[in-house]
């Protein structure tokens, strides 16, 4: 399996890098964070010009055709910026999710999205479903009308265009409904590491299913496996951030008249973190690559495989950067801590570490 980039990957690297290097640094991310919507407009502007949302959706679609390994660049770059954006619904989970609707509700949305014009959300979990498998209990009548109750929906109140997952008439199925909506109410609020979340109630509100694609379990599936390659290359980026500040942080340090970076014991607890995001590196890699691969089921153990040594070496990561720190990193005028809480918050994004370890062992580990 080739894990190099092409010049063309390569190249998509370099500006979004350069993008968000003009954009993004500590002090102007908590004024994005200040802003009515939690994230800076103009930047999402930024994103769509520079063709970001293009990547994932087919040429038919007026997309560019590309696979994941692009959206694994785009993750990367996010999580090293430390990015306040709902970018991997818009790059990641909405391409798959409009799997299940028709060729022109494929290019209606994709126009939409790719133009950088909607703000989308996914929202699945509801309150009390611990296990993502759970049954759905969101329902919605033959006219499209939701009935239910939606949580932890990243962007919920800002978003444009939600996707709803409820039970139809046929079953299973997906709903995109229109921010403002009548009959749906959101309560937002910040999660943990500053970014928007809520909680969305629907009464009799008004929807369209997707319809005259794949069956919505597929859709599903493929959403869910994207989003966690999404994570998975989110968090990447957030690792090589935290190593790289806690590695300048103990240079300078001084303690007993030298820099605490020249203490043998914290090269080797610094190096010991190196290893650990290199190894999410060529699990994310891989975790990107199968996403594309026909089997739902090598797919999808691919990224559970994938999600648990994350979520491993995250929590290792993290808590290096903290301790080298000191006291520190746990204030809120550091940006190492608002890296270790984004970290934390990912550990548990479409599925935690229990979840996936539990998918393995159901299938009697990755090579069964």
């Amino acid at each position: 399996m080739n894990f190099e980039l092409n010049d063309e990957q390569r190249m998509l690297s370099d500006s979004l890098t350069r993008f968000l290097g003009d954009r993004y640094d500590f002090e102007k991310r908590r004024k994005y964070m200040d802003m009515p919507g939690g994230h800076d407009p103009a930047i999402w502007a930024g994103f769509a010009e520079l063709g970001i949302f293009a990547l994932p959706f087919a040429e038919e679609d007026g997309g560019l055709g590309g696979t994941s390994v692009e959206t694994m660049i785009v993750g990367q770059a996010m999580g090293y910026a430390l990015a306040n954006e709902p970018w991997a619904e818009a790059l990641a989970i909405a391409p798959a999710l409009l799997r299940a609707g028709s060729a022109e509700q494929r290019a209606a949305v994709a126009e939409e999205i790719i133009g950088g014009t909607v703000l989308p959300a996914w929202a699945h979990l509801e309150p009390g479903m611990i296990d993502r498998d759970e049954g759905v209990g969101t329902r919605a009548d033959a006219e499209g009308r939701l009935s239910g109750t939606k949580t932890v929906v990243a962007f919920g109140a800002e978003a444009d265009l939600i996707f709803v997952t409820a039970q139809g008439p046929g079953g299973l199925g997906l709903y995109m409904v229109r921010g403002g909506a009548e009959g749906m109410e959101a309560r937002a609020y910040k999660t943990q590491d500053g970014r928007r979340a809520a909680e969305l109630s629907f009464d009799g509100t008004p929807s369209e299913q997707l319809t005259g694609g794949c069956p919505a379990e597929e859709a599903l599936g493929e959403a869910e496996a994207r989003a966690v390659a999404a994570v998975l290359a989110e968090s990447l980026g957030c690792m090589e951030q935290a190593i790289e500040q806690t590695v300048e942080y103990i240079k300078g340090r001084e303690q007993f008249g030298k820099a605490i970076g020249s203490f043998q014991a914290l090269q080797h607890i610094a190096a010991g973190a190196v290893v650990e995001k290199e190894q999410v590196k060529s699990m994310a890699m891989y975790a990107s690559v199968m996403c594309d691969d026909a089997d739902a089921q090598a797919r999808d153990l691919a990224v559970s495989a994938a999600k648990v040594k994350m979520c491993d070496a995250s929590r290792e990561v993290g808590q290096m950067s903290i301790q080298l720190h000191g006291g520190v990193g746990m204030t809120m005028e550091y940006a190492i801590g608002h890296y270790f809480k984004r970290l934390t918050m990912l550990e548990i994004a479409h599925g935690d570490r229990d979840f996936h370890m539990d998918r393995l062992c159901a299938a009697g580990g990755l090579a069964a």
